[in-house]
């Protein structure tokens, strides 16, 4: 029986080499032009997490100091690993990790939880490239059983990306603001809680 279709050379043949070539030409530009906006987007993200992870951390902690009528401290967090917890005593940038403990005798120099027992939560190192600094130098912070940490203690977190002139912090940078009541907030990078 004779069949309509006929197959031949024709028919088989697949890719030409100018054609893969003009494919392969094309996909790179394509690549080229996506990378930029592939590390920013990677670099906002970091900053972002790290932004909301420490907002998350201060809501936290002065959540728990009203609903267990005590006080709790947070602070920066001396061991990197979160390995015997202690507050820092050197260094600016939050991301070195941190530690929250009860405080029962509101004792805002407390530099270590009373035991292994009283560690609300701790997070270890969040690595170099996102930092978090405090306007004011604080390592520290308490909050009473009313959530408060007082006026003296109202502060400023700057967010940003390697350095506070980088061209990422200024495009994506945050500040963090504490007031005396303990509630926080996110305000665009280089504005101060006052105008914002």
């Amino acid at each position: 029986m004779f069949s309509p279709h006929v197959t031949g050379p024709a028919d088989e043949r697949g890719f030409t080499l100018i054609e893969l070539m003009v494919t392969v030409a094309l996909a790179a530009i394509l690549g080229m032009l996506a990378a930029p906006a592939i590390g920013d987007f990677i670099v906002k993200s970091r900053m972002t997490n790290a932004a909301n992870e420490f907002s998350g951390s201060l809501l936290r902690a002065r959540n728990e100091a009203v609903s267990r009528n005590s006080c709790v401290s947070l602070c920066m967090s001396s061991n990197a690993d979160g390995s015997s917890p202690s507050c820092s005593s050197s260094g600016a940038n939050w991301q070195v990790g941190w530690i929250a403990f009860m405080n029962t005798s509101c004792d805002a120099s407390l530099t270590a939880p009373p035991s292994s027992s009283d560690v609300l939560f701790a997070r270890v190192s969040g690595g170099s490239e996102a930092y978090i600094t405090s306007l004011r130098g604080g390592r520290a912070m308490m909050f009473n059983p009313r959530g408060a940490q007082g006026a003296a203690n109202a502060d400023r977190f700057d967010v940003g990306y390697q350095s506070a002139d980088s061209a990422y912090t200024r495009k994506y940078g945050v500040n963090i603001c504490l007031d005396a009541l303990g509630r926080s907030r996110s305000i665009p990078a280089g504005t101060a809680c006052s105008d914002f």
